[in-house]
């Protein structure tokens, strides 16, 4: 009976450590910081069981130069939500360019066992998305000395981060509606207030208001958790009240697709009844009818500068941690009205 061959699993169970591990070692890859204490382990786990590395996997590995996780958090919407695949298009174009792999994780809110993600899949960096702020897993990274690069904006400012000031691009998308007669401005946030978007742009929307000498109203305020159903749910309770909006701002494009049913779902007609804009300018946006005025971003942007920040800390350029901030304006289309 022809013995079993030693895997880099088994070498991996003899010294205590992961797969990921002992590919570093075996491999003398140069960027990882592994202790002389863990890499004798393993070195000597490998000559006890017989280990012969495989060649053909070696050569393999060696055609796919590096690979980047991209963590999506709360990520139910990943499929519909083209402003997710627009970040996908831009980092493909810079990582193919250096043949690497792009290995797209969903992720639950409360997962946050991203190291132990990064060793299964032989992750070199990662780029987060739809992080919040009390996330375990990021220090987790940081400590781990993971590549890493968030799209979107932590207090911690040894991150490198890529955003937009979602703050000023709500204010300013607050004050489009103002400025077009309407007194009664509803918002919809996109999502959970634990994610710094979300309170972002919440605040730009309190922040227009304002400006426009206009009071902030609890009641005409609800919030969404990404998805269409969420938003057309948030635009059925906004439509039950006494005084129903004139405006509504979804906090982005799905949300705005659920407030178009749900206020068709009424008898009433957008824009004539009310007026809805988003946030994202998705790809379908401009082909609803009537086409979808929103806040167009520079998703791919986002995920191309993301991508090559990354690329650059896994080739061990020292850069200090900075947060780049693109722009963005508003796509007015036909969903809004001059009262």
């Amino acid at each position: 009976m022809q013995r079993r061959r030693v895997s880099s699993a088994d070498v991996a169970r003899r010294a205590g450590v992961s797969r990921t591990t002992v590919s570093f070692v075996l491999n003398n890859a140069p960027s990882k910081t592994i202790s002389e204490e863990t890499r004798q382990r393993v070195l000597e786990a490998a000559a006890e069981l017989g280990y012969e590395p495989d060649i053909n996997a070696r050569r393999l590995a060696l055609l796919r130069d590096k690979a980047v996780g991209l963590f999506v958090c709360q990520s139910q919407s990943i499929i519909s939500d083209s402003y997710i695949l627009r970040l996908i298009e831009g980092m493909s174009q810079v990582l193919n360019r250096k043949r690497y792999s792009l290995v797209l994780q969903p992720l639950r809110v409360t997962e946050s066992n991203y190291v132990e993600i990064v060793e299964i899949d032989e992750l070199d960096g990662v780029v987060l998305l739809n992080a919040h702020e009390d996330d375990a897993g990021i220090a987790e990274l940081q400590n781990a000395r993971v590549p890493l690069v968030v799209i979107g904006t932590m207090a911690d400012r040894r991150i490198h981060q890529v955003d937009i000031d979602n703050c000023a691009a709500a204010e300013e998308m607050t004050g489009h509606l103002a400025a077009l007669g309407h007194r009664r401005i509803a918002m919809i946030v996109h999502a959970p207030l634990v994610f710094h978007a979300a309170t972002e742009r919440l605040a730009g929307y309190r922040a227009g208001l304002k400006k426009a000498g206009l009071s902030y109203h609890e009641k005409l305020v609800a919030v969404a958790d990404f998805t269409e159903e969420s938003g057309r749910n948030a635009m059925e309770t906004l439509l039950g009240g006494n005084t129903p909006p004139t405006a509504v701002f979804a906090g982005n494009d799905l949300i705005a697709y659920g407030a178009y049913k749900a206020i068709r779902d009424r008898g009433l007609s957008i824009p004539e009844d009310i007026s809805v804009v988003g946030f994202d300018d998705d790809y379908p946006s401009r082909y609803l009818n009537p086409p979808l005025t929103t806040m167009s971003l520079p998703a791919a942007g986002l995920g191309s500068i993301a991508a090559g920040l990354v690329a650059q800390l896994i080739a061990t350029v020292e850069t200090e941690a900075k947060q780049s901030i693109l722009p963005t304006r508003i796509a007015i289309r036909g969903s809004t009205r001059r009262l």
